[in-house]
């Protein structure tokens, strides 16, 4: 299985991936080259790393963005994600996504699947994922889903829904708590504010930039559409 993650809102995918890799103590394979110009680098301990990180496990891969994408580098990152799972005889791609709820209030939230192409449909049955309503898919999330729809591989978005606020601490924990249920997993998640605010701290420049770019990006990316529309 292959998990790709990278901001959204709320930070959930980025940062749930980010917590199950340091969880499951998953090893930093490379860097994922998918575009011709990387929009940005970083130097540690005077080597360069590109943002895009390989994590393995076993049979679990990760592939996860340290920053925000816009939708033509989105569209390059999952069409390059698919490209990895046929070479690494991948047979199932996940990507968890934060879906922004019409009332921004604090509730619990939920998970949902979307099935992404015809091979996908058994997964939301596979893994208990109820099926969105209604909801408009806008922006990085429409390139998700253009680059995938025909994708022989089986793929799911897994949607969480959450407050626009950085990160949402109870979405990123039920969709850890999601992606630990698909990937049959226990990872500890009671500690979980502890650990948040540690990773918080070590990604304070994601947070800001993504925070950023949802401020000055003109529509949002994926949002529940409000009562009686849709």
């Amino acid at each position: 299985m292959l998990i790709v993650a990278f901001p959204s809102a709320g930070l959930v995918g980025a940062f749930a991936v980010s917590y199950l890799t340091s969880q499951l103590g998953m090893k930093d394979i490379g860097d994922l080259e998918f575009t011709k110009i990387s929009p940005t680098y970083a130097i540690k301990d005077g080597e360069i790393y590109g943002p895009v990180r390989i994590y393995n496990k076993e049979n679990l891969y990760a592939i996860l963005s340290s920053i925000p994408l816009n939708p033509t580098h989105t569209y390059d990152l999952i069409t390059k994600s698919i490209e990895f799972a046929k070479n690494n005889n991948i047979k199932k791609i996940i990507i968890p996504r934060g879906l922004e709820a019409y009332e921004n209030k604090k509730n619990d939230p939920i998970s949902y699947g979307v099935a992404v192409n015809k091979n996908s449909k058994s997964l939301l049955e596979e893994y208990n994922l109820p099926s969105i309503k209604g909801a408009m898919i806008l922006g990085v999330d429409a390139s998700v889903i253009s680059a995938l729809k025909n994708s022989e591989i089986p793929c799911i978005v897994l949607y969480t829904t959450c407050r626009m606020m950085f990160p949402d601490d109870d979405a990123i924990i039920k969709s850890i708590r999601t992606l630990a249920d698909i990937i049959r997993v226990k990872v500890e998640t009671e500690k979980f504010e502890e650990q948040l605010e540690k990773i918080s701290k070590e990604n304070e420049k994601l947070i800001a930039e993504t925070k950023n770019y949802f401020e000055n990006t003109s529509g949002k990316s994926a949002s529940i559409l409000p009562p009686g529309i849709g």
